[in-house]
């Protein structure tokens, strides 16, 4: 059966699989954002931080400094 052909139940389960994962996504987002604040807050410096989250230093840099922005 191609993506064309699934029923209507396929179709309902895989959307609602999908809005799941959209979800997850973002609470693993707010995580990481949560965990990158409390490494700042530690005394971490950006390049650790980085290497540990998997991210870039300057995505780092932008984390932390969207949310002194917000401050």
């Amino acid at each position: 059966m191609t993506d064309e052909e699934v029923s209507d139940a396929m179709l309902a389960a895989r959307l609602q699989d999908a809005a799941r994962r959209v979800e997850d996504g973002r609470k693993a987002q707010a995580e990481r954002a949560r965990l990158i604040r409390e490494a700042h807050r530690r005394g971490w410096t950006r390049e650790q931080i980085a290497a540990h989250a998997g991210m870039s230093h300057q995505a780092v840099t932008q984390r932390i400094q969207k949310h002194d922005s917000t401050k």
